[in-house]
C-alpha cells in the first residue's frame, strides 16, 4: 500500500488523533543549541522504557562514534506507568542524575504543567518533516517539548501456520469471528495452545486494550457535554467481552489479568498462542530464529459486528523529552536534534521495527535512495494507522487511567462485577475529574 506523506497528513488531520555504524549518524550531530545547562560534551545519562533497550544500545553505539559526548543508558521498569512512575520519583527529587527520557504521548500536558520537561530546541526543522500528530503532542502553547521518536498503533499478530493448517485464509475481522477461530483451532490442535493474549494487568495496556473493545463498539469515553464517561453500554459490553474471554469463551489464560506488554510478546514469541495484541516492536523481534519466524503476520484490529469501519487501534508513540532539572541539556539537546533524523528513523524502523515519525519514510521513493529495502511491517502498520484513536488529552490522563485499568483488572479477576467495576470507576471519576 503507497502512502504518501500528504496523505498521511490529509488523513491525520482529519482525524484528529492526539496524539548502526558512523555511518547512521554522520553529519546528523550539528545542532546549536544554547551554552545552558553546561557543554555539549561529557556524559548524557537517558533512561528509557524497557522495551526500547535494543534501540538505546543502538544509539550508544552510533552516537559515541561521532559526538563529543558519552551516552549511557539505563532501562526503566517495563509497563508505561511503571516508567512515568520513575519519571516522577525522580521529578519530586528535582534529580538530575538523568538527562533525558522517554515521554509517552499521553505525558506531555502533564510534564510541561508541572515544569519537568525543558522546551526542546529544532534547530535543524526536522518536526517539519514529520508526521503532524507525533509534533502536535509535545507542542504545548507553541513551543516544542519533546521531539518526536517513534510512533506507535496497535495491530493484531496471529500464527499464519495455524490459521492455514486448519483451514482459514484470512485472519478475523469481527470479535466473534476471532473466538469461534481460537475455539476451533484449539479444539483441533494437540498442543496447548493460547487462543489470544492481551494486555489485562492493572497497568496502562489495560486501559488501551478496554478502549479497543471500546471504540470497535461505536462507544466513545465522552457524553454529549464532554464529560468522561465509562459506564455507558459500550463500556460495560466492551469489559463484559474481556472477562467472557477468559471465563466463559476459555480463550485466554486466566493468567492475563496479571500480563504485560512484553510478557505477552515473549508467550507468543515461545510458539504457543494463536492470537496477540501487541505493538509494531514485536515485529522485529520475531524475525530472528524464533519458533514464530516466518509463521506469523499482524493485522487491524477486529471490530463488533455492524462496526467494520470503527478507529479502534490505540494511537500512541514515545518522544524524547530533556529533563528540567538536567545540568548537561546542551548535550541533551544534541540527541535530540539527532533522534529526529532520517537517517536515526531509518535505523529504528529497519532494526527494531518502530513507526517512523518522519513522512518520506512511508514513501517508496525514499527507499529508492536507500542502501536497504523497505521494511515490509511498514506497509502494513500503515493501514493499522489509519484505523487509530486517540485516549482523552487530558492533563490528569494519568489519574484517569489508573481508575480505568485498576477496575477493569478487578473485573478480569472477578472480584467485581463489570457493572460495579464500571460504577465504581464513574464515582471516582466524577468525584476526581468532571467535577474537581
Amino acid at each position: 500500500m503507497a502512502w504518501d506523506s500528504s496523505a498521511i497528513r490529509r488523513r491525520q488531520i482529519i482525524k484528529g488523533v492526539a496524539a548502526g555504524g558512523s555511518a547512521f549518524v554522520a553529519g546528523c550531530l550539528g545542532g546549536d543549541g544554547d551554552d545552558d545547562g553546561g557543554s555539549s560534551s561529557g556524559s548524557i545519562n537517558f533512561v528509557h522504557i524497557s522495551s526500547f533497550e535494543p534501540s538505546a544500545n543502538d544509539f550508544k553505539e552510533a552516537y559515541g562514534s561521532q559526538s563529543d559526548a558519552t551516552l549511557e543508558v539505563q532501562s526503566t521498569p517495563a509497563e508505561s506507568s511503571s516508567s512515568r512512575e520513575y519519571y516522577v520519583n525522580q521529578f519530586a527529587a528535582q534529580s538530575s542524575e538523568f538527562d533525558v527520557g522517554m515521554m509517552d504521548v499521553v505525558w506531555p500536558a502533564e510534564f510541561v504543567s508541572a515544569g519537568w520537561a525543558s522546551e526542546v530546541d529544532d534547530p535543524e526543522n526536522h518536526t517539519d518533516e514529520m508526521l503532524p500528530t507525533p509534533v502536535e503532542t509535545v507542542t504545548i502553547d507553541g513551543s516544542l517539548y519533546g521531539m518526536p521518536m517513534f510512533t506507535d498503533a496497535n495491530g493484531l499478530y496471529y500464527r499464519t501456520d495455524l490459521l492455514e493448517e486448519a483451514g482459514y485464509d484470512e485472519p478475523p475481522s469481527t470479535y466473534m469471528e476471532l473466538v469461534d477461530m481460537a475455539q476451533d483451532i484449539m479444539g483441533q490442535s494437540d498442543e496447548d495452545l493460547n487462543g489470544y493474549i492481551w494486555q489485562g494487568g492493572a497497568n496502562e495496556g489495560l486501559t488501551i486494550m478496554w478502549l479497543n473493545w471500546l471504540w470497535g463498539m461505536g462507544g466513545s469515553v465522552r457524553d454529549g457535554d464532554g464529560n468522561l464517561v465509562v459506564n455507558t453500554e459500550e463500556g460495560v459490553q466492551a469489559l463484559q467481552h474481556a472477562v467472557d474471554l477468559i471465563h466463559e469463551y476459555e480463550i485466554t489464560p486466566e493468567s492475563i489479568p496479571s500480563s504485560g506488554t512484553d510478557g505477552n510478546r515473549q508467550t507468543f514469541q515461545q510458539g504457543n498462542t494463536i492470537f496477540m495484541r501487541n505493538w509494531p516492536y514485536a515485529y522485529a523481534l520475531f524475525q530472528d530464529d524464533t519458533p514464530v519466524t516466518d509463521n506469523f503476520a499482524v493485522t487491524t484490529m477486529p471490530k463488533a459486528e455492524g462496526h467494520e469501519d470503527a478507529s479502534n487501534s490505540c494511537i500512541g508513540g514515545w518522544s524524547l523529552f530533556i529533563n528540567s532539572f538536567s545540568q548537561n541539556k546542551a548535550a541533551a539537546q544534541e540527541l535530540a536534534t539527532y533522534v529526529g533524523t532520517a537517517e536515526a528513523q531509518e535505523k529504528l524502523a529497519v532494526d527494531r521495527s518502530r513507526l517512523p515519525v518522519r513522512a518520506e519514510l512511508y514513501e517508496d521513493a525514499y527507499w529508492e535512495d536507500s542502501d536497504t529495502d523497505k521494511p515490509a511491517f511498514l506497509d502494513r502498520f500503515s493501514e493499522i494507522l489509519d484505523q487509530t484513536s486517540a485516549r482523552p488529552a487530558i492533563s490528569n490522563y494519568s489519574q484517569w487511567s489508573n481508575i480505568v485499568y485498576t477496575e477493569c483488572n478487578n473485573a478480569l479477576t472477578q472480584q467485581k462485577s463489570v457493572q460495579e467495576a464500571l460504577d465504581d470507576a464513574q464515582e471516582q471519576i466524577d468525584s476526581d475529574i468532571n467535577n474537581a
